[in-house]
């Protein structure tokens, strides 16, 4: 498999998991005790860590295919 295949894949399964947390948060709204992490700031840190990195890897996977 080629390096920039694989970096798609990784980017995609991390879009993936940004999309199931947003449904997480929502589910959350509702159902204030139910599928919690032990702190709030866990859960900001998880959020804003898989936003980060998919933003990171969507950027990288971008500027590689218009330099190749």
């Amino acid at each position: 498999m080629k390096p920039d295949k694989l970096l798609e894949l990784v980017a995609s399964g991390v879009l993936l998991l940004v999309i199931l947390s947003l449904g997480w948060i929502m589910l959350a709204a509702y159902q204030p005790g139910w599928l919690r992490l032990p702190s709030l700031q866990a859960e900001v840190l998880l959020v804003v860590g898989l936003l980060t990195g998919a933003l990171l890897l969507v950027s990288f996977v971008a500027l590689r295919q218009t330099r190749g």
